[in-house]
């Protein structure tokens, strides 16, 4: 009898541009599959697993923090986590790669999964999800964004409805330079129709195949690594003290997300991406840590910078704690 094959996808795109609605919108398209989900936080803690809809073809979930999977630090957790589920035999699993993925070391992983899993799984390839609103200003100082670019097969051209149709047009250009021929699909709030899973799920990818030279991503470029923070505070805050807080801080980081205390059983729930936040009350489960996963270039004294902001704001005696990762 001829062995199945489990699906391997990856998703990546830069932090705040979608992937986790990109997720959470696939799999609505395939209650009747059976699913792994692997995802991965830069951060010390986990995030997005609380943020990802569960549903019954969800047969296993994993997460991994504090790196990003095609690092050595995270890269032979990663190739075990995939041996351990595919001994479940999903028909698919979905990789939720952190946004500071680098996937030059890509195919070396790939080859070390399809050895430990007896080839059960097969790489199918890696869908990006592009920020369309500010990947023309990230583009030009972040070296991880291009190689996410150069090395993924599916494109998701999120966020169309902030830009007009010239500043669209520019984005799916500088694409298709860098990686010429591939499927580029424009969405608003991560939203992907039928069509395009049938597309993701056949397989079939228009990109040759790849021949990038992995030695030109080495190093994260004039910036340095990114760097993160926690900040926590464990006493109920209100909502217009973080909105207060968050318009402070949030333009001097890549990334801000998480849970903070509101009323008993409750959480906020906090997304910022550059300039723009959100803050959503949340019923508090089991899956959400507290905290608020920061995520900085490396010159920002972001420490700093959070402590002052939450002490001027002068409304509230609770006191927040900041840990560097």
């Amino acid at each position: 009898m001829k062995q199945k094959s489990i699906s391997l996808f990856i998703i990546t795109g830069f932090l705040g541009s979608g992937k986790t609605s990109v997720l959470n919108s696939l799999l609505e398209h395939m209650q009747s599959l059976q699913v792994g989900l692997i995802l991965n936080d830069f951060g010390s803690i986990s995030i997005d697993g609380a943020l990802v809809n569960q549903s019954s073809g969800i047969v296993s979930t994993k997460s991994l923090s504090g790196g990003q999977i095609f690092c050595n630090c995270l890269s032979g957790s990663f190739v075990k986590i995939i041996e351990e589920m595919s001994l479940l035999m999903p028909d698919v699993i979905f990789v939720e790669a952190s946004g500071l993925a680098k996937p030059s070391s890509l195919m070396d992983i790939i080859c070390m999964v399809a050895a430990r899993t007896e080839q059960r799984v097969s790489y199918k390839g890696m869908l990006c999800i592009i920020d369309a609103q500010r990947y023309p200003l990230l583009s030009q100082s972040l070296m991880t964004l291009e190689e996410q670019v150069v090395y993924s097969d599916w494109f998701i051209l999120n966020k169309r409805d902030l830009v007009d149709e010239a500043g669209l047009e520019s984005v799916r250009k500088a694409i298709d330079t860098l990686c010429p021929g591939s499927p580029l699909v424009p969405t608003s709030f991560g939203k992907v129709d039928e069509a395009f899973v049938s597309l993701l799920l056949s397989g079939k990818k228009e990109k040759e195949q790849m021949t990038t030279d992995a030695s030109s991503y080495l190093g994260w470029g004039e910036q340095g690594r990114p760097k993160s923070c926690l900040f926590v505070v464990k006493e109920a805050c209100e909502q217009t003290q973080l909105n207060k807080f968050l318009a402070q801080v949030s333009p001097a980081f890549f990334r801000i997300k998480g849970f903070l205390p509101s009323q008993a059983g409750k959480v906020w729930s906090v997304s910022a991406v550059g300039e723009q936040y959100s803050i959503q009350e949340r019923l508090l489960t089991d899956a959400m840590r507290l905290g608020l996963v920061c995520i900085h270039a490396a010159n920002v004294q972001a420490e700093d910078l959070l402590n002052e902001a939450w002490n001027s704001l002068g409304e509230s005696d609770i006191p927040c704690q900041i840990h560097a990762s």
